[in-house]
């Protein structure tokens, strides 16, 4: 029974290894912001330039304006890096959060948690796509990462694969250290 047991582990773990390793992006409506670049964002460009940071957030999450807060302080210095290290703001909780209630909490200089990185709104049946062709597959954006709460953070390599997770909730004095690390393993 055990040899069974062990052979499928096996075999499964690489079918599930195959599948995690293989480069997933999305592209969403934005906030249409300046600092959005537009109506529509597209993780695919986006990784053409450099890895992605993705942070879901939501409007009540303390946490998440707390990440937004202290990634806000090293964001110009992030995008001067060469390649740049880039954020995203990915909306949670679209049944229950408007677009004007997160433009009113992160997309303004006069926002409390104010985003000067691109804000995305996917609803809940937007699909996760291929990086190669960008064909939609058969899991949401929301299924893809996981069902993530909210704070939750995801370092994208530029081969649209997940590198590194957060697993905090508020950011700690070591946040930032362990974002810049796992960038420069992916460089």
């Amino acid at each position: 029974m055990r040899f069974v047991a062990l052979v499928l582990v096996i075999l499964l773990s690489g079918c599930i290894q195959s599948t995690t390793e293989e480069g997933r992006v999305f592209t969403v409506q934005t906030l249409d912001r300046m600092e959005d670049a537009g109506p529509m964002y597209s993780m695919k460009d986006n990784l053409s330039q450099g890895p992605v940071l993705v942070l879901f957030i939501g409007v009540g999450c303390i946490g998440c304006k707390d990440w937004t807060d202290d990634l806000r302080e090293h964001h110009q210095e992030w995008m001067a890096m060469n390649p740049p290290l880039q954020i995203v703001s990915v909306e949670r909780y679209p049944a229950y959060e408007t677009h004007e209630d997160v433009a009113a909490e992160f997309g303004t200089p006069e926002s409390n948690h104010y985003t000067p990185w691109p804000i995305v709104l996917p609803s809940e049946e937007e699909s996760i796509q291929r990086i190669e062709d960008q064909a939609n597959m058969s899991q949401s954006i929301f299924e893809y990462y996981g069902l993530p709460g909210t704070p939750e953070l995801f370092l994208i390599d530029q081969q649209g694969v997940i590198q590194w997770e957060s697993n905090t909730y508020y950011p700690n004095e070591d946040s930032i250290g362990e974002i810049e690390r796992a960038y420069n393993k992916v460089i």
